[in-house]
C-alpha cells in the first residue's frame, strides 16, 4: 500500500488503494494492459494445467519442476476457480480435480469450470482391465501397452453368454478407444492399433488394493439397470466426441459373469499370461501409493450400490 504526502506534510494511507496479496513483485507486462504478477513461466503452467488432462512431468521436466517449485501460488491461483491441484510424485503426473460443490455451497454448480462426467459402465470396465495391466507391467518392468484386439477381448469377456453382438461390440471398442485417447489415458504409439497404457490412469480410478478391482468389476455387472459406471477422479470433459449415443449398446443385463479366462488365441504368450491372470484376477498385488494428497474409492464404490 502506498502512502500519500499531504499539504500539513504528515503522510497518510491512502484508504482505497489495496495492496495485492501475492508474494510476488510485480514484473514487466507481457502485453498492452496486463495486470498479472506472474512470470510468463508460471503463467505457461497454468496454462498447461488448465488445458489438461494432465501434465506428464516424465515427458516434460522442466514444467514438472516449475510444478514442485511453485505450488503454493499455483494452488492459489486454481483455488480462485475452484480447482485443486493433484500431484502423483511417484509417476511424474500433475491433474486438476473441481473442488466438491456440495462443499462450497448449494447453487454452486454453475461455478465449477470443468464438470466431471461418468463413464459408461463398459468404460469403465475397460479403464479397470487396463488399471490392472498397467500394474502388473510395472512388476514387470516392461512397456505398459495394449492392442484394439485384446480391448475387443475384454469387451466381449463381459458380455453375457448368448447375447454377443460382434458389430455392437465393434463399435464400443472404437468409441471407447477414441475417448481414452482423447483424454490420454491411452497413447498413440508408431504400431497401428497398438497402444500405451498412461501413467495417469491410477489418479482417474485410484485403489489403494489392486485386488478390490474384479469384485469392483463384478458389482458394475450386476448393476444391470445402471447405464452409469463411475465417475473417475481425473478429469473426462465432455468432448466433441462425446454424444447423446454413449450409451447405444452398452446396457448390460444383470446377471453372474463368466468367470471363465476368455484369453483370444491370437494373443502371443506373454500378453495372453497377462491378459488370463486379469480375467481371473489373479496376481494382483498392493498398488504403489502417491505422494500426493491422499485420494478415495467414493466415486467408484458409489456406483457399484
Amino acid at each position: 500500500m502506498t502512502d500519500a504526502p499531504t499539504t500539513d506534510g504528515h503522510v497518510h494511507s491512502d484508504p482505497f488503494r489495496v495492496a495485492p496479496r501475492d508474494t510476488f513483485v510485480d514484473g514487466a507486462a507481457l502485453f498492452p494492459g496486463d495486470t498479472g504478477v506472474l512470470p510468463m513461466k508460471l503463467r505457461q503452467a497454468l496454462v498447461r494445467l488448465l488445458k489438461g488432462p494432465y501434465v506428464d512431468g516424465g515427458r516434460d521436466e522442466k514444467l514438472w519442476a516449475t510444478l514442485l517449485d511453485n505450488q503454493q501460488i499455483l494452488r492459489s491461483r486454481l483455488s480462485e476457480l475452484f480447482l485443486s491441484l493433484q500431484l502423483d510424485h511417484e509417476r511424474k503426473i500433475a491433474v486438476l480435480r473441481p473442488v466438491d460443490p456440495e462443499v462450497i455451497g448449494g447453487g454452486a454448480r454453475s461455478s465449477i469450470l470443468r464438470q466431471q462426467r461418468a463413464l459408461s459402465r463398459v468404460e469403465t470396465i475397460v479403464l479397470l482391465r487396463l488399471r490392472l495391466l498397467l500394474d502388473r507391467h510395472a512388476t514387470a518392468q516392461t512397456e505398459p501397452t495394449i492392442t484394439r484386439e485384446e480391448i475387443s477381448e475384454l469387451v466381449a469377456h463381459y458380455q453375457p453368454s448368448g447375447q454377443q453382438d460382434a458389430l455392437r461390440d465393434a463399435d464400443v471398442v472404437n468409441r471407447t478407444i477414441t475417448k481414452l485417447l482423447a483424454r490420454q489415458l491411452l497413447l498413440a504409439t508408431g504400431i497401428d492399433d497398438t497402444f500405451s497404457i498412461s501413467q495417469a490412469l491410477p489418479l482417474a480410478l485410484p485403489f489403494e488394493n489392486i485386488g478390490d478391482i474384479p469384485a469392483q468389476i463384478e458389482a458394475l455387472m450386476a448393476a444391470g439397470a445402471d447405464e452409469t459406471g463411475t465417475e473417475p477422479l481425473l478429469e473426462l470433459a465432455e468432448t466433441d466426441d462425446d454424444g447423446d449415443g454413449d450409451a447405444q449398446g452398452e446396457t448390460t443385463p444383470a446377471g453372474a459373469v463368466d468367470a471363465g479366462p476368455g484369453v483370444a488365441s491370437g494373443l502371443s504368450k506373454p500378453r495372453a499370461e497377462l491378459i488370463e491372470d486379469q480375467l481371473r484376477g489373479e496376481g494382483a498385488g498392493p498398488a504403489s501409493t502417491a505422494e500426493a494428497e491422499p485420494t478415495t474409492t467414493d466415486e467408484t464404490k458409489e456406483a457399484a450400490k
